[in-house]
């Protein structure tokens, strides 16, 4: 069962990797995707430095975590709503989320993929923002 669920988190946090738009030339060949991804992170890391990936990398990773906030938060207003038929469980929901989400960004992260402080901030801003600001119009 662990193993399970070590892969399948690994397959969502590699989405993005696998959907890269940009093509990249390796070998003389034109590629897309995870190693166009791939090629990109290793020119970054080349030119920036460990633990930094550009302004353009940067952007196209929150891009996906904040698409992943937005379909968080109407999967967990559905469920809240249909399932538990009550929007204080979307508010557990979401602080369920959060707590998650801080796991992961300041301890998992860190520590398997070397993921710099200001790297899980700006991620977890990301991720958490939309959910608050969502959580404050619902407030009202």
């Amino acid at each position: 069962m662990k193993k399970t669920l070590a892969t399948a988190y690994q397959y969502l946090v590699t989405i993005p990797d696998r959907f890269y738009p940009f093509k990249s030339e390796i070998e003389g060949k034109w590629v897309r995707g995870q190693q166009s991804y791939e090629a990109a992170v290793k020119s970054a890391l080349a030119q920036y430095g460990l633990g930094r990936l550009g302004y353009k990398l940067m952007l196209y990773r929150e891009t996906f975590h904040f698409i992943g906030s937005i379909l968080f938060m109407v999967f967990a207003t559905l469920v809240a709503r249909d399932l538990f038929g009550s929007d204080a469980a979307l508010y557990v929901l979401m602080v369920l989320a959060v707590l998650g989400l801080s796991f992961q960004e300041f301890y998992v992260h860190p520590r398997t993929f070397g993921q710099h402080a200001r790297k899980g901030v700006t991620d977890w801003l990301v991720w958490v923002g939309p959910m608050l600001i969502y959580a404050f119009i619902l407030a009202r």
